[in-house]
C-alpha cells in the first residue's frame, strides 16, 4: 500500500548489475530435462524475487504480466516469467485469488469441497484453477522451448505474503477498538482503502482458514495476535448492533447540529438584508434541529451505558432488563424506547 508497482531500486539482488547472469536469468526457459539443476536455481530465483515484490508492495496478488512489467531491466522484461508463476502454483505457493475469498464468503470446508468436485470436472474449468488439484501437461511453443499452459492475466495470491501481511493485519490492528464488525467497519479501523478491499478479504480469508478470525452472517471477529478467534456470540451481534446505533445517533446529532448553525447563519443574512419573515423562518428551523439534537442526547446516553455495561461484564439478566426500555428506530428515524413486546422478542432474541 502507498509502494508503486514497478519493483523499487535499491531493492534489487547484487547480481542485478552483472548482464551476463541477468540475461540468462531473463532469458526463456530451455527443456528442463536438459538442465534440471539450471531450471530449478532460475525457478528459485524468479520465485524468490515475486515473494519479495509482494512484500514490498505490500500486496499478496500478483499476475505474470504484472510481474513481468515489475521486473524490467535495461529495456528488457523477463521472458521466462510465465513458467515461474506456473511453477509457484504448482508447488503452493501460489493460489488463486478466489480461495481465501471463498473461504470468507462460504466457509473453510466451502474450498475444498469445491476441489474435490471439480477435480472430476477438469473440461468445464480453466487450467489454472485446476493446477491445485491436477499436474500441469508440458507444452512447448513452436520453437520447441516450454510453454506456460497459464493465462498471463490470471490473478493470485501468494501465500507467504498472505501469511506475512495477515499476522501484521492482527498486529497492527487497534487496541482501542472492538475487533469485530462487518468488513467495512473492521476496514475503516487500518489503513486498507475500498480499492484494496479484495486484498483485505483474502487477508480476513487466510485469518478464518488459520482459526484467527470467525465469521458469522455480516460479522467478522479478529483474534488478539497469536490467538485462535473466540466464537461469535450471540452477545457479540447485540453488541454490534448497539455500536451501529450509538453510531447513527451520533452522526444525526452532529448533522443536525450543523444543520441548525446553517439555519441561524442565514437568519443573520436575511436580517442584514431586512427580510424578517425570511429571519424568522430560519430560526424556526435552526428551533427545529435543535430539539432533534436535544431528543438524541437521552438514547444516545442509555445506549453508551449499555454498551459500556455489555463491554465490563458477561450478558446478564441485568442487561436484558435494561433492554426491555431499549431503543428503537421510528418511522421518521428517531431512535426512541419502547416496552413494545413484539420488538423487546426482536431485540433480545439473540440473547
Amino acid at each position: 500500500m502507498g509502494i508503486p508497482n514497478i519493483f523499487p531500486e535499491g531493492e534489487h539482488p547484487t547480481c542485478w548489475s552483472d548482464d551476463v547472469r541477468m540475461n540468462a536469468l531473463f532469458a526463456p526457459f530451455r527443456l528442463k530435462a536438459a538442465n534440471p539443476e539450471s531450471w530449478e536455481m532460475k525457478v528459485k530465483f524468479w520465485s524468490d524475487m515475486l515473494r519479495q515484490w509482494c512484500r514490498l508492495k505490500n500486496d499478496p496478488v500478483l499476475s505474470a504480466n504484472d510481474a513481468r512489467l515489475a521486473f524490467q531491466r535495461k529495456g528488457r522484461t523477463p521472458a521466462c516469467i510465465e513458467i515461474v508463476v506456473q511453477e509457484c502454483l504448482q508447488k503452493g505457493d501460489l493460489s488463486p485469488v478466489s480461495k481465501y475469498l471463498q473461504i470468507l464468503h462460504q466457509g473453510t470446508e466451502s474450498w475444498f469441497r469445491w476441489g474435490a468436485r471439480v477435480a472430476f470436472k477438469p473440461a468445464a474449468l480453466a487450467v489454472t484453477t485446476l493446477s491445485f488439484f491436477l499436474p500441469f501437461k508440458q507444452t512447448t511453443d513452436q520453437d520447441g522451448l516450454p510453454k506456460a499452459s497459464i493465462d498471463a492475466n490470471e490473478r493470485f495470491a501468494m501465500e507467504s505474503a498472505v501469511k506475512e501481511q495477515a499476522t501484521q493485519l492482527l498486529s497492527d490492528y487497534p487496541s482501542n477498538v472492538e475487533r469485530f464488525g462487518t468488513i467495512e467497519e473492521l476496514m475503516a479501523n487500518t489503513k486498507f482503502t475500498n480499492s484494496q478491499r479484495e486484498t483485505f478479504e483474502i487477508l480476513l480469508g487466510y485469518l478464518i482458514s488459520q482459526g484467527q478470525a470467525r465469521k458469522k452472517g455480516n460479522i467478522v471477529k479478529l483474534a488478539d495476535p497469536g490467538q485462535k478467534a473466540a466464537p461469535i456470540l450471540e452477545s457479540d451481534e447485540a453488541l454490534h448492533r448497539l455500536m451501529s446505533s450509538e453510531r447513527k445517533l451520533t452522526a444525526d446529532a452532529e448533522k443536525f447540529t450543523k444543520e441548525a448553525e446553517r439555519a441561524l447563519e442565514d437568519a443573520r443574512v436575511a436580517m442584514k438584508l431586512g427580510n424578517k419573515v425570511a429571519a424568522k423562518n430560519h430560526l424556526r428551523r435552526k428551533h427545529c434541529y435543535l430539539q432533534k439534537v436535544a431528543s438524541s442526547e437521552n438514547p444516545l446516553e442509555n445506549v453508551r451505558h449499555l454498551i459500556h455495561t455489555m463491554m465490563q461484564s458477561e450478558v446478564n439478566a441485568a442487561v436484558i432488563d435494561t433492554y426491555r426500555n431499549g431503543p428503537k428506530i421510528d418511522p421518521c428515524g428517531t431512535l426512541m424506547w419502547t416496552t413494545d413486546p413484539d420488538y423487546l422478542m426482536l431485540l433480545t432474541s439473540t440473547f
